[in-house]
């Protein structure tokens, strides 16, 4: 079953793209993807990804987060905090329906998603999150707020990196007690080796899983690689939730 519609987040209409397993079992992965991203995912990951969770019964939620895809907002007012409240809503909403939730992300979308966890709706309400090269600014974002920048065709303003570097996402992810499931391309373009291994030891020190795609970068990954991050996700999914 599979229902395509819009909803309306803080006066603004969100595309939301759903889909549900012949029997529903009340388990749900909300999708957020990355910076200039929708909710397809890299190279329609997603939606691979998507189409394997409901044959094992589990519901999916991709939506284009705001200014993004077929959502409302020009990309250049894009705003990360905009980013994490959007997904704490759709969380919270579905948590209040009783569904067991876990969170997938994208790059800026996964650094998103676990600062959601630590906003007060989620804590510890999250018990699963899966975490494709979550984008790290730790500091090294030099631009003005209102700054104009233009990549790949797209005009954004230096607020969204600001407001990630505020939003300390190391310090949310060391927070988190949940079950995490970590992947990185080892020849990743945009996240240093530095920043990347940091994210490791945290999710090392809290017992947790990651995986490191030989020869790949943040994205998109090899089919068949990919095929065995699906394998190894769906198994922490029904561990956890």
């Amino acid at each position: 079953m599979e229902k395509v519609y819009f909803e309306v987040v803080k006066n603004k209409k969100i595309f939301c793209y759903l889909s549900e397993p012949t029997k529903t079992q009340n388990k749900i992965v909300i999708m957020a993807h990355g910076f200039r991203g929708d909710n397809s995912g890299p190279a329609r990951q997603f939606v691979d990804f998507q189409r394997l969770l409901n044959k094992n019964g589990f519901s999916v939620l991709r939506i284009d987060l705001p200014n993004s895809g077929n959502s409302d907002g020009d990309y250049l007012d894009v705003s990360y905090d905009e980013w994490v409240n959007t997904i704490v809503y759709f969380a919270n909403n579905y948590l209040y329906q009783n569904y067991k939730v876990a969170l997938l992300g994208q790059s800026m979308g996964a650094a998103a998603t676990v600062i959601a966890t630590s906003k007060d709706e989620l804590k510890d309400r999250i018990p699963c999150i899966l975490l494709w090269v979550p984008g790290v600014n730790d500091g090294d974002f030099k631009g003005g707020y209102d700054e104009i920048f233009e990549e790949a065709g797209q005009k954004y303003k230096g607020k969204f990196w600001i407001e990630a570097h505020n939003a300390d996402f190391f310090k949310s992810l060391s927070e988190y007690k949940g079950g995490i499931h970590l992947v990185y391309g080892e020849k990743d373009r945009y996240i240093n080796q530095g920043l990347r291994d940091k994210v490791i030891r945290l999710v090392k020190e809290n017992d947790q899983s990651f995986m490191i795609l030989k020869g790949q970068d943040h994205s998109p990954w090899e089919f068949n690689l990919v095929q065995n991050v699906y394998k190894e996700e769906l198994e922490i999914l029904e561990k956890y939730i």
